[in-house]
């Protein structure tokens, strides 16, 4: 019976020795409790867990500051700018034809016709006033006054062709042969003739014209009708318009 009993309390003593072993943490290089002990200290790197902070380079969203190209819609939007050639209003309401100016017909008031032209060319640029005609040139009647714009100018008086007994507007002349090119630019007549079209254009938009030949009195000139005419550079397809008339203007 001994013999059993002091194998089993030397395999606890064994198994004590080992424990207490275990327990004792020895600093022996190559100890497996070491080597146990040091396994679980390696938990550390786990702090590299710090690398997470590489979640900077989120900060690249800068980029999207690249929504800077959007400013290249104004590129776009420069291309609006052709709206600048919209039409001119004096050169659309301002019709040369042989009945007056627009919708200032021969015979209207002088004062309504002033105002009707300055609302589109501004104060005239020269008014003689009521003046007698023959400080002016050959117009019948007592009274004459001239308002110019530039090169266009109207005629009132109180006797012409078109009536008399009271002042009104009876004619106008638009362009100068010295000046070609002046303010205001662009007026046409109801066919598009202006300063600066060709005798071609001319014949173009008015068959029935006839072309005349300088005298000693005049410049070469087109005739529509007695109350539209004008003055030419020459009579070939390439000379070009200086001037046009409208009204009887009784060689102003």
């Amino acid at each position: 019976m001994m013999g059993p009993m002091k194998q089993r309390i030397g395999a606890m003593s064994i198994a004590v020795a080992v424990a207490v072993a275990a327990c004792g943490g020895s600093d022996a290089p190559g100890d497996s409790a070491q080597d146990t002990t040091s396994t679980a200290f390696t938990l550390l790197p786990t702090t590299t867990a710090a690398p997470t902070t590489t979640a900077a380079p989120t900060t690249t969203a800068a980029p999207t500051t690249t929504v800077a190209p959007s400013t290249s819609s104004t590129t776009s939007t420069t291309i609006v700018q052709p709206s600048t050639t919209a039409p001119n209003p004096a050169v659309e309401a301002l019709v040369l034809s042989g009945e007056g100016i627009g919708s200032a017909g021969f015979g209207a008031d002088p004062d309504g016709v002033i105002s009707y032209i300055a609302s589109y060319l501004g104060e005239p640029s020269n008014d003689t006033g009521w003046v007698d005609p023959l400080t002016i040139g050959v117009c019948s009647g007592d009274e004459l006054r001239l308002v110019s714009w530039g090169v266009l100018t109207a005629l009132f008086g109180d006797v012409s062709t078109v009536m008399s007994g009271r002042r009104h507007f009876f004619a106008y002349t638009y362009g100068d042969q010295g000046e070609i090119g002046a303010e205001p630019v662009g007026l046409e007549t109801s066919r598009g003739v202006t300063i600066g079209s060709r005798v071609v254009d001319v014949t173009a938009a008015y068959p029935a014209a006839t072309l005349n030949p300088e005298d000693e009195f005049t410049p070469p000139f087109f005739y529509v009708n007695d109350n539209l005419r004008g003055f030419l550079t020459g009579l070939d397809d390439s000379s070009i318009v200086t001037a046009i008339l409208g009204g009887v203007n009784c060689g102003i």
